[in-house]
């Protein structure tokens, strides 16, 4: 999976905005805020990875156990899903 569109993150007095760039603002208006884990979830997630390489990142950059890690993911690529921001295996526009 991947993102939908390309996504310039940001970091604004300690909160962090994805921005949507080129097509990206065209078919996504506003800003998205997220956390220092979400931000860098949105940096794996600008090439194609699955969600086991995006749990071992989690777990590379923070102190957290797999399972804490494995909830972190799945609630953001929820929220991702949730926005239409993903491309997965099964929709592959």
């Amino acid at each position: 999976m991947k993102l939908k569109y390309d996504f310039a993150v940001r970091e604004i007095m300690g909160e962090y905005v994805l921005v949507p760039l080129g097509d990206g603002a065209l078919g996504f208006a506003g800003m998205i805020s997220t956390s220092e884990t979400g931000a860098l979830l949105v940096e794996e997630l600008k090439r194609d990875v699955d969600r086991e390489v995006l749990v071992k990142r989690i777990l590379e950059e923070y102190d957290v156990d797999e399972q804490t890690a494995a909830a972190d993911v799945d609630e953001f690529l929820d929220r991702l899903e949730t926005l239409n921001l993903l491309i997965t295996e099964k929709d592959p526009t």
